[in-house]
């Protein structure tokens, strides 16, 4: 399967003018009395394609999947370079969920050195975390049930598979010729070293992404479900937690084979 997008076009309906020849110079004491024509004109009333919930739901997947920004406006409320900040936001606000990034790292290995902030390290997670979403490209909008507030559209989708980029990010660790993981670690509370071990995994995942790394994908599709509510013209638009919908639908915490 390949990324698929659907977008349904809208035509016009012109009606045809029809204009009455007339003959120059020419006798007309035969000719019949000219009847008034009346000319019928039906008005078609377009659906903005804005009232399709598919339609807008296909459009946000790819602002999340494949970086685009047509009618982002329309459909987020956002310009596109906004809408890129909240992305980085959504995953800088949440790297120390479960395990805070509060103290710096102290990275060392062979011919490197260098402190990293609890802000370097969110930042760049959260760089990262985007641009692997951007690899997902294989989805697809399988249902939408609609109702007068919203609809609740149902998607297909080989995510990430978040085990394996842990695990990507402990070899990367483990191929750092004189790392030391208790350095790394010096500046955190000994109490608080081994929950810390996420942190180096954080940092690890944004060195991936600027070394090019390819995030692991799963082997098989599943679903998830992305919310769209509806404005008083009847207009689908994206709600505050449609981005969390999305990429917490967009990944799953196993391995590629979903184990």
């Amino acid at each position: 399967m390949k990324k698929q997008t659907k977008f349904i076009t809208t035509s016009l309906v012109a009606a045809m003018l029809i204009l009455p020849l007339a003959g120059c110079g020419q006798n007309v004491t035969n000719a019949p009395a000219s009847q008034p024509q009346t000319e019928k004109t039906k008005t078609v009333e377009q659906k903005s394609s804005l009232q399709d919930s598919k339609y807008v739901a296909e459009r946000y997947l790819s602002y999340i999947y494949d970086a685009k920004t047509a009618e982002i406006k329309d459909v987020t409320g956002e310009s596109a370079s906004s809408f890129k900040e909240e992305q980085k936001k959504f995953f800088y606000n949440r790297v120390g969920a479960v395990t805070p990034v509060e103290y710096p790292l102290v990275i060392e290995y062979q011919g490197f050195s260098e402190l990293y902030t609890p802000e370097k390290i969110k930042s760049e997670y959260a760089t990262a975390m985007v641009k692997y979403f951007e690899q997902v490209d294989d989805y697809k909008v399988i249902d939408s049930k609609e109702s007068d507030n919203g609809a609740e559209v149902t998607v297909e989708v080989k995510g990430l598979a978040m085990n394996a980029l842990a695990n990507q990010a402990n070899s990367y660790m483990d191929s750092l010729i004189g790392f030391d993981q208790n350095l790394a670690l010096s500046k955190y509370p000994s109490d608080t070293t081994q929950k810390a071990n996420a942190v180096l995994q954080f940092w690890a995942m944004g060195e991936l992404f600027q070394q090019g790394n390819k995030a692991p994908m799963l082997k098989d599709s599943h679903t998830f479900t992305m919310y769209l509510e509806k404005d008083n013209q009847g207009n689908y638009q994206a709600t505050e937690d449609t981005m969390s919908d999305v990429y917490s639908g967009s990944k799953l915490d196993t391995y590629e084979d979903g184990k």
